[in-house]
């Protein structure tokens, strides 16, 4: 395929024809995989991320997808600039390990702690305004998700003590300033309650204000299922739509453009195959079989 500046990037068909070959798409469920970053501190940290899709313009990027709440994932990835994904197929036992860098695309409202969405990367409409584009692609990949999966944006922050240790009435988002990301208020604690989320039309709560993120249009009926009842002094229907909508802006891309993969393939009677792929400043890569 060809990606930025025309120069054609040889592992994307490789990678591609990997994932239709390793996974059912029509079962819509999560691909994680792990993701080798250095804390602020220097030591090495390994978390999970979920794989979404490939950004068809551009064939260098990946689009995978976290939670704002997840700060230690955050941190880690706003403090370094190169970061790398290690991924084996299921079936066939290929690996690839993709190097490179990610840029957080999180609601609008939490631009300031997360920066400008990714700049240098190929878009369909070159004029496109590239804030819209990726808030766009943000609500497209929210629609996406397996209503399971989607439902893990409403639970506490990975890593912190359960609610039988925290303060009761405090809410789960690590992001205290609620003018910037809706948040469940107190009479609602959703703990892990939702197991299942799916896409709502956004509009108010009750006459609360809209998304700050401005989100406008529709994401198509709701269907949601719950352990337990409804909060004690929130109406359900509300309690619904604040969940979601909290779980949406908690829910953001993890836009990744690989600058180097090294693709192993394993061999039914030969040896292996292993081939790494590095791209130049001026965006032309180069291929080289090593040793696997």
């Amino acid at each position: 395929m060809i990606g930025s500046n025309d120069y054609p990037v040889p592992w994307n068909p490789l990678l591609t024809n990997a994932v239709k070959k390793n996974y059912d798409s029509s079962k819509n469920e999560p691909v994680y995989l792990q993701i080798a970053s250095v804390r602020s501190n220097g030591t090495p940290k390994i978390q999970q991320i979920v794989f979404q899709d490939f950004l068809e313009p551009d064939p260098r990027v990946l689009i995978f997808s976290a939670a704002t709440r997840n700060a230690e994932l955050m941190g880690v990835i706003k403090s370094s600039q190169t970061h790398e994904i290690f991924w084996q197929m299921p079936k066939t036992r290929e690996t690839f390990t993709l190097t490179g860098r990610i840029y957080i695309v999180a609601t609008p409202s939490l631009s300031h702690r997360f920066g400008s969405p990714p700049r240098r990367i190929t878009l369909a409409n070159p004029d496109s305004n590239s804030d819209e584009f990726w808030e766009s692609e943000r609500l497209r990949q929210w629609r996406r998700l397996a209503p399971t999966y989607r439902a893990s944006f409403t639970w506490p922050q990975p890593g912190e003590p359960k609610a039988s240790s925290r303060p009761r009435g405090e809410s789960w988002s690590v992001y205290r300033d609620q003018t910037s990301i809706r948040v469940p208020p107190p009479t609602i604690d959703t703990g892990f309650k939702y197991t299942r989320l799916d896409a709502m039309e956004e509009r108010a709560v009750g006459n609360g204000p809209t998304s700050p993120g401005g989100l406008v249009g529709t994401l198509g009926r709701m269907a949601i299922g719950a352990v337990g009842g409804s909060a004690a002094g929130a109406d359900k229907g509300d309690e619904l739509r604040c969940v979601h909508n909290s779980a949406f802006d908690n829910y953001c891309l993890l836009i990744f453009k690989a600058t180097r993969v090294d693709h192993w393939k394993p061999g039914a009677i030969t040896p292996p195959e292993r081939t790494i792929y590095v791209s130049s400043k001026d965006g032309a890569w180069t291929d080289e079989e090593v040793n696997p």
